[in-house]
């Protein structure tokens, strides 16, 4: 055989390209574009290509976790039903509905008895990138303003002006918080995503009290947050297009570190702050986490007069039903995926 030939090969859920041509050694390479590849002669078998990954897996993980490091942050939200937007520290799923709330397109974040925290964005929003970046911006703050009403006297109390006026804006930018020459402090909308905590240990820090949490940890999160940025459903991407919407990973590489797509590789629940540094980080396969659970259980559901409702996978408009998998099955850690209880 003569030339190049290029092949996949799964490997525990992880994909390996196996590049072979006449050369009569084998080695392996992590790069962000091809993910981990194997490359020997023609002779070389998948098996022989499994074997070494895993001889020589700590080594991967230790190029992996690298590339991690090296991965953008602020990535770009989706608007399709299954993103995620954390609204003071709790994972929402975004579902789209035709349920009108008034003249205005507004976004609402819920606990659904059935499928758990949601978000319930219009599709008349939806539509249109400009209007669901500003309803959904409008909703976070909406968010931190209610929480300052609730909290913030019992924090400003602490302080040798008591009656000090914090608000969260719409307007901010750069800055996380701003003190307005009348003493007001304006947060930025998007520290509505922090666990309530994080969002008291801002403050504190603004206002110069104790620290009421890590700051390392903080700083982590503050560097990570959602900043408003929307980008088309996958659907409407480029064919070939497989990245992570969350962090831009190419298939068979670790999530970058507080990746909202990532889910927890103990836990399997979605990747935060939920174990320190990178030790629970998991492999973006190419497609969104639950979706082949989905489809191998039958969890499926579409919208019917702005309410979702279970149907099957052939149904017009049917959508995995990631809340119902939460909800039924569990994590099992050795095969990283959701299973039905026995």
């Amino acid at each position: 055989m003569t030339g190049q030939a290029t092949r996949t090969a799964n490997h525990g859920g992880v994909t390996i390209t196996i590049k072979t041509s006449n050369r009569t050694t084998t080695d392996l390479t992590v790069t962000p574009r091809e993910g981990i590849t194997v490359r020997g002669p023609h002779t070389l078998t998948d098996d022989e290509a499994r074997a070494l990954v895993t001889r020589r897996k700590h080594w991967v993980y230790r190029e992996l976790n690298k590339l991690c490091e090296q991965a953008p942050t602020n990535p770009a939200k989706t608007l399709f039903d299954g993103e995620t937007f954390t609204i003071l520290g709790t994972p929402h799923t975004l579902r789209l509905t035709d349920r009108r709330h008034g003249p205005q397109a507004v976004a609402t974040a819920y606990n659904d008895p059935e499928r758990g925290p949601v978000i319930d964005l219009e599709q008349a929003a939806a539509s249109n990138l400009d209007i669901a970046r500003r309803t959904l911006i409008k909703m976070h703050t909406d968010t931190a303003n209610k929480w300052l009403k609730e909290n913030g006297a019992r924090i400003t109390r602490l302080t040798t002006n008591p009656d000090i006026r914090i608000t969260a804006s719409p307007r901010c930018r750069t800055t996380w918080i701003i003190r307005r020459p009348t003493g007001e402090l304006s947060l930025h909308w998007a520290l509505a995503q922090l666990p309530t905590l994080h969002l008291r240990e801002v403050l504190h820090r603004a206002l110069n009290l104790h620290s009421v949490a890590d700051g390392r940890e903080v700083g982590q999160r503050l560097r990570t947050l959602w900043l408003g940025e929307l980008a088309l459903a996958p659907q409407e991407a480029a064919p070939d297009s497989n990245t992570c919407p969350g962090c831009q990973a190419q298939p068979g590489t670790l999530h970058t570190n507080y990746c909202d797509v990532a889910r927890c590789a103990l836990t399997g629940f979605q990747r935060g702050s939920c174990h320190p540094g990178t030790t629970c980080l998991t492999i973006w396969s190419g497609r969104w986490p639950g979706t082949e659970e989905c489809e191998e259980y039958g969890f499926f559901y579409r919208a019917v007069a702005g309410r979702g409702e279970p149907c099957n996978a052939t149904d017009e408009g049917a959508e995995p039903d990631y809340n119902r998998l939460y909800a039924r099955c569990v994590w099992h850690i050795g095969q990283q995926r959701m299973i039905l209880p026995s």
